[in-house]
């Protein structure tokens, strides 16, 4: 499939993505419309790519080159169906998987051949689709952690959907306020002083979180979840606004209630948080 120049022919057809549509997703699309297997349809333009899902999250520039001389497309566009401007803090907010869906969105349309996986779909801070603004869905539909329903109780949606932006300026345009939301993210989800203790509803890992949104804790042990480590704080849909609403009301708060927060922990918890706040609390070098 080389021309007489060596270089690798361009595709004949080409679809165009769809908003926010995933890099795997449109490589697959070709991959039906050519009769051949996704795997190859990417190895035709990168030959030594081990996967799909590695052309969503790792490509060098070379690569990107490539996949755009191929496609016909602006290397930045290609860059933009894939995880590849994430900021870095934020990647650990990316699911391996497609982790919700957007029913709205997720039309097979005949113009456009097997229905489109968004990058939405793996993105874990996300509670609305960035397209149509549904509120999204679990990926494993029927289960009551993929559901964000039950959530509204917890925490006020609008405050929910604050937080959602905080972090999506931040993971997809690098922009904050006074403090980095990953950052704050950190803080909610590190265990804090259970006392006063209820021996009666005793919660065996209280989190800082359930000091801005009552109710988190037990929700999250009713409902079985174990809360991830912040190296992979991907929670499911049924606690998500939650943690989102408590990222507004930090940021909201302002600077003081950092240090609120941090006389509710204790030992080894209390003097991660102190090391987290002061990079939060520092000031800010303006932009060169």
């Amino acid at each position: 499939m080389s021309s007489r120049h060596g270089e690798i022919k361009q595709l004949p057809v080409i679809f165009p993505p769809v908003p926010d549509e995933l890099l795997s997703s449109w490589i697959a699309r070709h991959g039906a419309f050519y009769n051949v297997s996704p795997r190859a349809m990417l190895r035709h333009a990168v030959p030594e790519a081990h996967s799909l899902r590695s052309a969503d999250d790792h490509l060098a520039d070379k690569q990107v080159q490539l996949l755009a001389h191929i496609f016909r497309q602006e290397p930045s566009d290609i860059r933009r169906m894939t995880f590849l401007n994430i900021e870095t803090t934020a990647r650990r907010l990316i699911s391996a998987e497609v982790i919700q869906s957007c029913q709205t969105c997720a039309i097979d349309k005949a113009d456009v051949g097997a229905t489109p996986i968004l990058r939405s779909w793996r993105q874990a801070w996300r509670i609305t689709c960035p397209i149509c603004h549904s509120q999204l869905g679990g990926a494993g539909q029927g289960s009551e952690a993929n559901s964000g329903d039950s959530t509204h109780s917890l925490a006020s949606w609008e405050d929910a959907l604050k937080g959602e932006r905080l972090l999506d300026d931040y993971a997809e345009r690098g922009t904050q306020t006074w403090a980095s939301p990953i950052d704050v993210l950190k803080l909610l989800l590190m265990r804090r002083d259970p006392k006063p203790i209820d021996p009666e509803n005793w919660i065996e890992t209280p989190k800082i979180l359930d000091l801005l949104v009552p109710g988190f804790d037990r929700l999250a042990a009713a409902a079985a979840i174990a809360i991830p480590p912040v190296a992979r704080p991907i929670l499911p849909l049924l606690l998500r606004p939650a943690l989102l609403a408590g990222i507004a009301i930090v940021e909201r708060s302002g600077p003081k209630i950092v240090t609120e927060l941090h006389a509710r922990t204790m030992g080894a918890y209390h003097t991660h948080f102190g090391t987290i706040a002061t990079k939060i609390l520092a000031p800010r070098q303006p932009d060169s």
